[in-house]
């Protein structure tokens, strides 16, 4: 799957042959076939793994609220560099990268990612921001809006340290550089200063 996942990345759907994807494995073009029978319903099981993988960790990542937050810029910079690490790995960098040069082919894939990534994760940040709001730390009138809001500026942070969004043009950022802290602190007191 790993292999697979790498070679549609490199090549694309149209331009990947599961001889391709067998040379990059050590098994046999048969073998490949004979466990997922064709190369459509092997890109499709490493899109749904890819996606159970992606939502995991972002779900993990937004799990955990404190009892009684004392700084929302402090906890929301934390929190931020958590999706960030999530959409710096290489992994979801890959899923990512798949997902958006197949879309104008498959657009049933941009349906996949927001309905089974995106809108757990949104909810879950709006609960968050939401409980912000409700204890005080932040005024949020509307926190789906503000969550839109806090995602854009935080997948804005990676757009930018990637240059074009992708790796494909250079390795991304690791999660300790000086820059990426800076833009991810910069980009989280704007959206605070917003919201005081």
């Amino acid at each position: 799957m790993k292999a697979a996942l790498d070679v549609f990345v490199r090549q694309g759907y149209a331009a990947t042959s599961l001889d391709d994807i067998a040379t990059a494995t050590p098994v046999s073009r048969q073998t490949v076939y004979n466990h997922f029978g064709d190369k459509e319903r092997l890109f499709l099981a490493v899109i749904d793994a890819e996606l159970r993988n992606t939502l995991e960790a972002l779900q993990e990542a937004t799990a955990k609220f404190p009892n009684h937050v004392v700084d929302a810029e402090e906890y929301l910079g934390d929190l931020a560099r958590r999706l960030v690490g999530i959409l710096l790995s290489p992994r979801t960098a890959s899923l990512r990268l798949l997902i958006q040069t197949e879309a104008p082919r498959q657009p049933q894939l941009l349906e996949l990612w927001r309905k089974r990534v995106s809108t757990p994760v949104w909810s879950a940040l709006i609960g968050h921001l939401a409980r912000l709001a409700h204890s005080g730390a932040l005024h949020v009138d509307d926190p789906a809006r503000a969550a839109g809001q806090f995602i854009t500026l935080v997948t804005g942070t990676v757009w930018q340290m990637t240059e074009l969004g992708t790796f494909a043009i250079s390795a991304p950022p690791a999660l300790d550089d000086h820059e990426l802290d800076t833009a991810i602190r910069s980009n989280v007191g704007l959206f605070v200063r917003g919201y005081r």
